[in-house]
C-alpha cells in the first residue's frame, strides 16, 4: 500500500472497512421489530425514543427515564421501559401498547403499557 501512495494512486480500503460504513449508513434508521400499536401511535412512540436515544446514547438510564416520561404524559400511565444492547423478554401488556425496535442499529427499545 505504500508502494501505491507513493505512485499518487489511490490505497484500496479493505472491504470490512467498506462493509463497516454501509452498516453504520444503514443503521441510522430505526427498526421496528415488534408492535401491536395503531400507525399514529407507533410513529409517536418511534420518534419519542430515536429523540431519547440520540439524546443521551452512553447513558441509557436517562434514555429509559425520558421515554417514560414521554410515553406516560402522551398517552397515560403506566408504561414500562427497556433500553440496552442485549436483553431478552416476555411480557404481558395491553393489546395496542406494545413496540420493540432498534436505534442506531445497536440498542435495543421495548415499551409497553400493562
Amino acid at each position: 500500500m505504500a508502494a501505491a501512495a507513493a505512485a499518487g494512486l489511490p490505497e484500496q480500503e479493505p472491504e470490512y472497512k467498506q462493509s463497516l460504513e454501509a452498516f453504520y449508513r444503514m443503521a441510522k434508521y430505526s427498526l421496528v421489530v415488534q408492535s401491536d400499536c395503531t400507525a399514529d401511535v407507533k410513529t409517536e412512540v418511534v420518534d419519542i425514543c430515536v429523540t431519547a436515544v440520540e439524546r443521551h446514547p452512553a447513558d441509557a438510564e436517562k434514555s429509559t427515564q425520558m421515554i417514560k416520561e414521554a410515553l406516560d404524559k402522551r398517552f397515560g400511565g403506566p408504561w414500562h421501559v427497556v433500553v440496552g444492547r442485549a436483553f431478552a423478554f416476555e411480557i404481558s401488556h395491553e393489546c395496542k401498547h406494545f413496540v420493540h425496535m432498534y436505534v442506531a442499529g445497536t440498542t435495543g427499545v421495548l415499551c409497553w403499557k400493562s
